[in-house]
C-alpha cells in the first residue's frame, strides 16, 4: 500500500481588512481578551476606531471594596467584570484636578461617571463627568445657584451616545422636591424649572435611577414611580404595582431599563425570596403587566429560605432576559436567566460590598460638546 504524503495543507490567513470586520462585531471585553493573541492583534483591537464600532453591551459592575483605602484609590471604587474574573476591563480611578478637593463619587449612568469636586468648602461644590473607557472627563460649569444638599442624578443613553444630562433636584424645607436644574452637554449650559410633580414628592437618596428615551426615571418614598424629560417640559408620576407597593419600605423599590422597556422588580424575602417581575406599559400606556414570578430559594435547590439568606436587585441585560443580584448563603453575585428558569453563581464578593454595584456598558462615542468646552485625558 502507498504511503499516504504528508504533506501539510496550508491554512489560508485572513487579511488584515477582513479581521478588523470581524473583530467590530464583538464585545468590547472579547476586545481585550484577543490582545492577547499577538503583537499584530493587539495593535488591531488598540484601535480607537475598531472599539467605537464594536457593540456595547453590559461588561460588569462597579462596586466599593470591603478594605481601607490606600493612598492610589482613595473613593474605594472598584470594577468587576461581568464573568467575576480577570484584570478589570476599566480602571475606575477619578480625575485630578489641580487646585480641587475630593473627588467623591456620587452616581453611575450606563458609560459615565458623576463626581463632586469643590476648592475650599464641600458645601460649594462642582461637578465632574467621567469616561473609563476613554480617560475622558469634563468640569461642568456652575449651577445657576447654590442648592443645600441637592440629589444629582446623570443622565445618559448608549442609544444616544454624544450627549448626556446632570439632573440637579433642589428640595424644600420638607425634602419634596421643589424644583430641578438641567445640565445639557450638547447646550453646555443650564436650565432650572420649577417642580410640576405634586407636593412633598421626595426621592430616595439611595435608589439607583433609570435614563433612557431622553427621560430621568426614580421611585419616591411612597413608592411611587416619577419622570421627568431632559427638558423638563413632561412631569409624570405613576403608582407602582398594587402587589409591588403592599408590605415594603420605601428602599424596596427596583427599577431597571431592558430592551426597550421599563420594569420593576422586587425580591420578597418573607416568601421564601419570590423574584416578581412587572413591565411598565408603552406608547403612554402607564399599567403594569406582570410579566415573571420565580422562587429563587427553590431554583437554588432548597425548600425552604434561611434565616439570614438574603437577596438584592442590583441590574438587567440590556438585551436578554436576565437579571443580576447580590446576596445568598455566601456573598455571592448571582445571575436568573428567566427564559431558562436557571441561576449561574458568578462569583462570591469577599473583596466587596454587595451593594450597591453599579451596571457598566463601555463607550467610545467622543462626546457633543458647545464651542469652548473640551475634554481632558
Amino acid at each position: 500500500m502507498a504511503r499516504r504524503s504528508r504533506k501539510k495543507q496550508r491554512v489560508p490567513s485572513l487579511s488584515e481588512d477582513l479581521i478588523v470586520e470581524i473583530l467590530s462585531r464583538v464585545p468590547y471585553r472579547s476586545l481585550c481578551r484577543f490582545k492577547c493573541v499577538s503583537k499584530s492583534w493587539l495593535a488591531i483591537c488598540s484601535d480607537p476606531d475598531l472599539r467605537k464600532k464594536s457593540p456595547q453591551t453590559l461588561s460588569g459592575f462597579f462596586c466599593y471594596s470591603r478594605h481601607e483605602d490606600d493612598d492610589t484609590n482613595l473613593h474605594g471604587l472598584r470594577f468587576l467584570n461581568l464573568s467575576g474574573r480577570g484584570r478589570p476591563l476599566v480602571d475606575p480611578s477619578p480625575p485630578f484636578l489641580e487646585g480641587y478637593e475630593g473627588p467623591l463619587f456620587l452616581h453611575c449612568c450606563s458609560s459615565l461617571l458623576l463626581w463632586k469636586v469643590w476648592r475650599s468648602s464641600p458645601f460649594d461644590p462642582e461637578y465632574v463627568v467621567s469616561n473609563p473607557a476613554t480617560e475622558k472627563w469634563i468640569l461642568l460649569p456652575r449651577p445657576e445657584a447654590r442648592h443645600p444638599a441637592p440629589l444629582v442624578r446623570l443622565g445618559f443613553d448608549p442609544a444616544v451616545p454624544s450627549c448626556f444630562y446632570v439632573f440637579m433636584f433642589v428640595t424644600s424645607q420638607y425634602d419634596g422636591v421643589s424644583g430641578v436644574e438641567i445640565y445639557s452637554s450638547e447646550t453646555g449650559g443650564w436650565i432650572f424649572r420649577l417642580s410640576e410633580w405634586e407636593d412633598y414628592t421626595t426621592l430616595i437618596h439611595d435608589t439607583q435611577t433609570v435614563f433612557f428615551n431622553g427621560t430621568l426615571y426614580s421611585t419616591t418614598t411612597d413608592l411611587s414611580l416619577v419622570s421627568i424629560d431632559a427638558e423638563a417640559t413632561t412631569w409624570r408620576k405613576i403608582s407602582m404595582p398594587l402587589n409591588y407597593i403592599r408590605d415594603l419600605n420605601e428602599d424596596d423599590g427596583f427599577i431597571m431599563h431592558s430592551q426597550g422597556r421599563l420594569y420593576a422588580m422586587h425580591i420578597d424575602f418573607h416568601n421564601d425570596n419570590q423574584l416578581s417581575v412587572w413591565a411598565l406599559g408603552t406608547n403612554g400606556n402607564e399599567q403594569w403587566t406582570l410579566e415573571h414570578t420565580a422562587n429563587i430559594t427553590q431554583l437554588l435547590g432548597r425548600q425552604h429560605r434561611s434565616r439570614y439568606e438574603f437577596y438584592i436587585l442590583i441590574a438587567t441585560h440590556p438585551e436578554r432576559n436576565l437579571i443580576f443580584f447580590t446576596g445568598g448563603l455566601h456573598g455571592e453575585l448571582m445571575s436568573y436567566d428567566m427564559d431558562k428558569q436557571e441561576i449561574h453563581a458568578i462569583c462570591t464578593l469577599q473583596e466587596y460590598f454587595m451593594a450597591p454595584c453599579l451596571p457598566y456598558i463601555p463607550c467610545f462615542v467622543d462626546w457633543s460638546l458647545p464651542l469652548g468646552m473640551v475634554t481632558k485625558s
